[in-house]
């Protein structure tokens, strides 16, 4: 009898503890919560170990590079089983990236082609958005691109023709390729021309190798190419009501909640990516960024998008979240305002320059004059950081970087125009 009792004691005692570790891994990789350590290896862990190949990877990176295998192995590609290449792997049209590294065919660089493996949505979102090739055009130009691509990416003005005459912008002349390549290839990178045919790099806001959700929605990812004098996005956000309620408030952000969950509770106030790509309430979740917004404000005269009204409205119901009807369209009706006298200012910049061109006192290359500098910046500069803080709630950038600039440079270039008629 009391043999029987003990072995039963020790069957009952054995089915706890693997009840116990079953538990710890449900909780581990299904749930995956932030906090949680556990010695217990990931699931990517083990699978690596199931071929050689992978195997191969982790052996070596565990001496050469430990940060990437600490960052991977925290990710939810190792969560979730997700092995080195799975997304080194060469795919078709990928010849020429492919390399022979310690004998594994493997491509050092993924594109958004073997994102587009698991995340198919989210490319096709990113590849037509503004962060895609619209994004490289203005550094490289129309060379970049095949006439069909141009037609495909809406790279072409009313005539059919390459935009900005297939230039890139003209301050990559006036700096050079070197500097360029250091600085403004390096932002407008996110949508660069893969020798697969894509264009883009998710890791521009996917950063390292864990390509953490909560990371991706920090400001401050945002922030590593929207600032500065032309786009000063981070800035204006940072002095916004949103922007100080997130900088003294960040602990009460749920920043890694699963896409498709998220709540008021889980952002009680908007980052960059809650306005312009989350779902929140009835609106979908988007790779996009541009498919919220009704206006064109980075050109010299900022315009209305094709589908400008029903994006509006797409905003509008991500506002109303927390804002009242009545709020929301008192904002964007004085934006609208702001936008249009920005557009005015730079008419009567364009409107002098225009006139010295045709009395013949404006010779040479782009830019070899200083009134043309003042017409550029008169929209590069002012006209962009009056409407972008028109619309995202920064006062000082509406007037004092924004209007006012715009003013100051109105009278300097009349100024600069009536004394070069008389010389």
């Amino acid at each position: 009898m009391n043999s029987k009792f003990h072995k039963m004691l020790i069957l009952v005692g054995l089915g706890s503890i693997l009840g116990v570790i079953l538990l710890l891994f449900t909780y581990r990789f299904a749930i995956g919560p932030q906090k949680l350590k556990t010695s217990f290896p990931t699931l990517s862990q083990v699978s690596l170990t199931t071929t050689s190949e992978n195997a191969q990877c982790v052996e070596c990176h565990q001496n050469e590079s430990p940060g990437i295998l600490d960052q991977y192995h925290n990710s939810k590609h190792s969560q979730r089983g997700v092995k080195c290449l799975d997304c080194h792997k060469p795919l078709e049209g990928q010849e020429s990236m492919t390399t022979t590294h310690y004998d594994v065919q493997m491509v050092a660089a993924p594109t958004p082609n073997n994102c587009a493996q698991c995340h198919d949505q989210e490319v096709h979102d990113f590849s037509i958005s503004a962060h895609a090739a619209k994004s490289w055009y203005p550094v490289v130009g129309a060379g970049d691109f095949t006439e069909e691509e141009l037609a495909q990416y809406h790279l072409l003005d009313q005539d059919g023709k390459p935009l900005n005459n297939g230039k890139p912008n003209v301050i990559r002349d006036v700096i050079g390729q070197d500097a360029s390549a250091a600085s403004c290839e390096v932002c407008h990178g996110i949508g660069r021309k893969n020798d697969d045919g894509s264009f883009g790099d998710c890791r521009s806001c996917h950063l390292g190798h864990d390509y953490d959700i909560a990371q991706a929605r920090q400001p401050e990812t945002c922030g590593q190419c929207h600032l500065g004098p032309d786009h000063p996005q981070m800035e204006i956000y940072n002095e916004s009501p949103h922007g100080t309620y997130y900088a003294a408030n960040k602990d009460k952000f749920n920043l890694g909640a699963p896409a498709g969950t998220l709540t008021t509770k889980d952002f009680p106030a908007p980052t960059c990516t809650t306005c312009h790509m989350s779902g929140l309430g009835d609106i979908q979740g988007t790779h996009n960024v541009s498919e919220r917004l009704k206006w064109k404000l980075t050109p010299a005269i900022a315009s209305v998008r094709p589908n400008g009204e029903e994006n509006r409205q797409t905003m509008e119901a991500i506002c109303l979240n927390c804002h009242a009807k009545g709020t929301v369209d008192e904002q964007m009706t004085q934006a609208e305002k702001v936008i249009n006298l920005s557009n005015e200012n730079v008419e009567k910049g364009q409107a002098i320059v225009k006139d010295l061109r045709s009395l013949g006192l404006l010779v040479g290359d782009p830019m070899s004059n200083p009134i043309e500098f003042t017409e550029f910046e008169l929209w590069h500069h002012e006209g962009r950081r009056a409407r972008f803080g028109a619309v995202m709630g920064g006062a000082d950038y509406v007037n004092w970087h924004g209007i006012y600039e715009q003013d100051k440079a109105l009278v300097e270039m009349k100024a600069e125009a009536e004394k070069m008629k008389k010389e």
